[in-house]
This record gives structure tokens, C-alpha cells and sequence, in this order.
């Protein structure tokens, strides 16, 4: 197997991941023989952006996978952090070998930045690089869990990963959040190509949920091989772990991109919900629902958030879901809900763009901070001359989706947030617009 990259396993990820049709599959269907309420239907407000790892001295920076941790009255944040790449490209994952950390009072900040947590430490059994760091509270101290790479993805698939190669996951502990210490007996564990760990406690034990790819071969679970998976492994000390199970699998191979990184596991009500992606796009997580902790099925699709490296955190009775990725510059933060009804369907599509009855580009967004429809025209294609942003619509659930009349007119077909009704606005012959009718709904998406 060629060596594992963040890059590799991306590249191309904007198409990865469809919808997938629902039904009652086994690990929906458990609930109805049970007695036990459906599980929540899954979706996310929209992000704001509430921290930029970036400085002067380092220029435009991003944050990918990263966890939360609220300890000693403040929220701390630890992620990769990395330099951004030029326009159209993507970052150099191997070149992610610190941890970032910032603090706040709150989710939404205002975050303060720290030194970096961790440093990559290539004479600590071979570590290539650091990602998606991982950190809970544990038997009075905090223990963050993190890749570490491997040489060639093959070792050993349990116990005590030694210094031979394989992807690796292991551990530091801290008592303070800002000192941390590797455990000396090396990795916890290797695999074909183990990454994003995430460790929740279940019962009277520890389980561990993972990024993988199946097979026999290099420590991967499962017989033959070759598929993206969920693989968990269990835990009594947080030090000694178990061979490896699989909690998903998806119907996609190795060779092509993942789309089960960042696997997130909350318990809710009776019901465990993963979150995985990218699904759907770069920006996309799907969240599937199962009673059972350790088999997640596609028929337990439950919603969507349009986020990369999606984590859930609580705060009180709010809800919150974080969202990083190659390309922004940070950390963003929605809230998350749970209802009885689907959330109208996100997308991170935006902006849209059509010719409008002149042949003039029309090009229509969402303001960042109120969602509020806008649009620009290019009034000159030759000098690439374009008009001021300007204010179209009120606020809206989802990028308007645009056609166009048998005369060549424009018309915009906008959801109201919250799913609540549609609208759409027609263009005049001469060019001008009408009015903003109502157009139908509740909806859950634009049409």
C-alpha cells in the first residue's frame, strides 16, 4: 500500500460521497420493535468564523481536524494547523506537524492563541507528522490522542505499536492543558492507515472510534480488504487497547478518496449518532443514527451539516457543531440541532452564477453575516468590469437556486430560513426585477 496522505486521500473529495437513499434498513429499524422515539433529525446553523490561527509572521494559516475541550472554566481549542496554499491548490498534509491551541470563555470566543502544543518528533517511534489531535479528562489528568503516520502502512493490527511502521495513534497527557508528555511506551496502536482518533466512554470502558481501511493486511480489521471504514478498538486504561472491530463501512475503496475521516460518536436519548465526512462535498458531514454503538448503517441517515472535520460539543443545553478545513482560515462554529423533522438541506455552494437576459454574468451570494441575498453583475466581460455587491433579498436558509424563463429572463427561487416557505423574483425583458413573490412551502431545501 502507498504511503497515506491527507492529500492523497482528499484530493478530489468536492465529488466525493452521495446521498444515500434512506430506508429501514437494520440499524434504523431497531427502534420501532423497542418502543423507542425515532432518533433526531440532525442539522446545523450557519457557521461563523470565530478564530484565525493566522499572524504576521506566518501569514494565511488553516486549521483542519481538531477537538474542544472545556477544562477550568474555559473552552480550549487543539487542531493541525498549517499554511495555506495558493488559489487551487491544496495544502502539503505531510508539511502538519504541530498542534495549534487558543482559549476562550465560549464557544464563539473571542479566542486567545497559545504556543503550539505539540511539535512532530521524528525519534519518537518514527512520528512523520501530527493530526487531528483528540482530548478527553481522564483519572485526573487530560489525555490527547493523535496520527502520527507510519513509513509504509503495514504493522502490527494490536497491543502496543512498537517502532516498526504503520500508521500509528498515540497518546500524550497533560495536567494543565499546556505540557504534554508522550506516553514512553510508544504508540498505542498501528494500522493500515489509522487516523482521526475520537474516545468516548461507554459504560464501565473506553471506546475508541477511528478512520481505517479494512483488510487483513497491515493491522486493517475485516477479511480481504480495501474498503474506507469506521474501525473502533476498546479500553479499560486508555493505554491498552483491543483488536480492532469495524462500527461502518462504506461501499468505496481505497482507491479513491475517504469519506469516513473524522468520525465523532454522541450519545443521545437512547440513540448513537456518527458524524463522518467528507460527504457530499469537501464540506459536508452526514450524521447516521444506530442503537447500537458499534454498526452504523447508511439506512440511519439522519442528517447533514455542511462543515468539514465536524466536531459536537455541549455547553450547557446548547449545542454546538465545529467546522475547519484546508480552505479557511480557522475555526467556525454553528449551532446544532436536534428535531423531530428534517432541517432544510446545506450546502456550502455559494455563490451561484447565470447569464441573465442581457448576457450580462449575474452572480448571486449569501452575506457571511446575516445571509442576506446579494448580487453582482459583470458589466464588462472584455475588462472583466464588475458592479458593487448589492443587497437582493432578505435573509435566506440556502443559496437560491436559479432558472431561467423561455425568453431567457432570470428567476431566483430562495428557502426562508428555518425552511419556513419559498420565494422567488423574476426578471424584467428590460432587465430590471419584480418584486419578491411567495412561491410555496415549508420546504426542506431550495428547489
Amino acid at each position: 500500500m502507498p504511503p497515506i496522505s491527507r492529500r492523497s486521500l482528499l484530493r478530489g473529495a468536492a465529488g466525493a460521497g452521495a446521498l444515500p437513499l434512506l430506508g429501514s434498513g437494520p440499524a434504523a429499524a431497531t427502534a420501532a420493535s423497542a418502543n423507542v422515539p425515532p432518533p433526531h433529525r440532525v442539522g446545523a446553523g450557519p457557521f461563523r468564523h470565530v478564530h484565525d490561527p493566522s499572524t504576521a509572521a506566518t501569514g494565511p494559516r488553516y486549521l483542519n481536524d481538531h477537538t474542544l475541550i472545556r477544562a477550568h472554566g474555559r473552552w480550549h481549542l487543539f487542531s493541525i494547523v498549517g499554511n495555506s496554499a495558493r488559489r487551487g491548490e491544496s495544502p502539503d498534509s505531510a508539511a502538519e506537524v504541530s498542534f495549534a491551541h487558543a482559549s476562550a470563555p465560549g464557544p464563539y470566543g473571542p479566542w486567545t492563541s497559545h504556543p503550539d502544543a505539540l511539535t512532530v518528533d521524528p525519534s519518537y517511534f518514527g512520528e512523520e507528522h501530527l493530526w487531528a489531535p483528540h482530548v478527553i479528562e481522564a483519572d485526573g489528568r487530560f489525555w490527547m490522542f493523535y496520527a502520527a503516520g507510519g513509513a509504509d502502512g503495514t504493522g502490527s493490527g494490536g497491543g502496543t505499536g512498537g517502532a516498526g511502521g504503520g500508521a500509528a495513534i498515540n497518546v500524550a497527557t497533560s495536567a494543565d492543558l499546556f505540557t504534554w508528555t508522550r506516553a514512553p511506551s510508544g504508540p498505542l496502536f498501528r494500522g493500515r492507515a489509522a487516523r482521526d482518533p475520537m474516545v468516548l466512554r461507554m459504560g464501565g470502558e473506553w471506546v475508541m472510534y477511528y478512520t481505517e481501511v479494512s483488510g487483513t493486511g497491515g493491522g486493517g480489521p475485516g477479511h480481504g480488504g480495501g474498503h474506507h471504514i469506521v474501525a473502533y478498538r476498546r479500553s479499560t486504561d486508555l493505554l491498552h487497547w483491543s483488536e480492532p472491530g469495524i462500527a461502518f463501512t462504506d461501499a468505496s475503496t481505497e482507491t479513491t478518496v475517504s469519506v469516513t475521516e473524522s468520525p465523532y460518536v454522541v450519545e443521545r436519548d437512547g440513540w448513537y449518532y456518527l458524524f463522518i465526512g467528507p460527504r457530499n462535498g469537501y464540506e459536508g458531514t452526514d450524521v447516521l443514527a444506530s442503537r447500537d454503538p458499534f454498526r452504523f448503517e447508511l439506512s440511519g441517515w439522519t442528517g447533514h451539516v455542511a462543515g468539514h472535520a465536524v466536531e459536537v460539543v455541549r455547553d450547557g443545553d446548547e449545542w454546538y457543531a465545529s467546522a475547519a478545513g484546508w480552505f479557511r482560515n480557522g475555526l467556525y462554529v454553528a449551532p446544532l440541532s436536534w428535531q423531530a423533522t428534517p432541517p432544510p438541506w446545506q450546502s456550502p455552494d455559494n455563490p451561484v452564477a447565470a447569464l441573465d437576459v442581457t448576457g450580462r454574468l449575474t452572480v448571486f451570494a449569501l452575506d457571511a453575516a446575516d445571509r442576506a441575498m446579494l448580487r453582482r453583475v459583470q458589466l464588462d466581460p472584455h475588462t472583466d468590469s464588475w458592479s458593487e455587491w448589492e443587497r437582493f433579498g432578505g435573509p435566506a436558509g440556502a443559496v437560491p437556486t436559479l432558472g431561467r424563463t423561455a425568453d431567457g429572463r432570470l428567476e431566483v427561487f430562495s428557502l426562508a430560513p428555518g425552511g419556513v416557505n419559498l420565494h422567488h423574483r423574476v426578471q424584467r425583458p428590460d432587465g430590471g426585477w419584480y418584486g419578491w413573490e411567495e412561491f410555496g412551502g415549508p420546504a426542506d431545501a431550495a428547489p
